[in-house]
């Protein structure tokens, strides 16, 4: 809330303004909803990853799929609009069983769905694990595009078609912020280790906070 209150004082708002909340998928976090809603919160993401449990264990995810499923239903009670995202093209995962998933994910789903395909990247866990040949299993590149080409063919049947590489929305419920990265939009990214890119002067600024808490005071 007083993050919030803050950011109002400093910065005029519309009077539609949207303010989402990223929120894990947990009992403790589902409890927190209300008081989020209170400060302001009209919007939650959640971060359920995987509908399927093994896959979840390999992700390093520390929420069950029941876990998950509740939390979401409860920020679904809570607030009007509520979205979640999945990662797909994971290990031995199977077209069929990403087609499974998918169509459980959009019976869910109130409004948005953000969709990622796994990318290994150098300097993470996955990457690490990948480099010792210790990650088996990822599709290959062709099944990783039927996969994705499955996933807007879903989607786009069920209304909730793309309106950028991975994210996915009924009509008029796109996420603001996530238009404003796609259009190479302003934003301010305000913390430790926060990205911004804004227009000062007719010239555009990409910036980047220190990291450290320490060194950002």
């Amino acid at each position: 809330a007083a993050v919030i209150a803050a950011v109002r004082d400093g910065w005029p708002q519309a009077g539609d303004v949207e303010i989402t909340l990223e929120a894990n998928p947990t009992s403790v976090e589902a409890g927190r909803f209300r008081g989020f809603r209170d400060a302001g919160v009209n919007r939650v993401s959640m971060g359920i990853q995987a509908l399927d449990e093994g896959d979840l264990r390999r992700l390093g995810r520390m929420h069950s799929v029941a876990e998950a499923i509740r939390a979401y239903e409860i920020a679904r009670d809570t607030f009007e609009r509520v979205s979640f995202d999945l990662i797909y093209a994971r290990q031995g995962q199977t077209l069929d069983q990403w087609r499974a998933e998918l169509g459980r994910a959009l019976a869910l789903a109130v409004d948005h769905l953000s969709l990622y395909q796994l990318t290994i990247e150098d300097g993470t866990r996955f990457g690490d694990m990948h480099a010792r040949g210790r990650l088996r299993g990822l599709p290959d590149a062709d099944l990783a595009a039927d996969m994705f080409a499955v996933t807007q063919e879903t989607c786009d049947a069920a209304g909730m078609g793309g309106y950028e590489i991975s994210n996915h929305a009924r009509p008029g419920a796109e996420s603001r912020h996530n238009l404003i990265y796609w259009r190479y939009g302003d934003y301010a990214g305000i913390g430790p280790g926060a990205h911004g890119r804004l227009t000062v002067g007719g010239r555009r600024w990409a910036i980047e906070s220190p990291r450290s808490p320490e060194a950002w005071l």
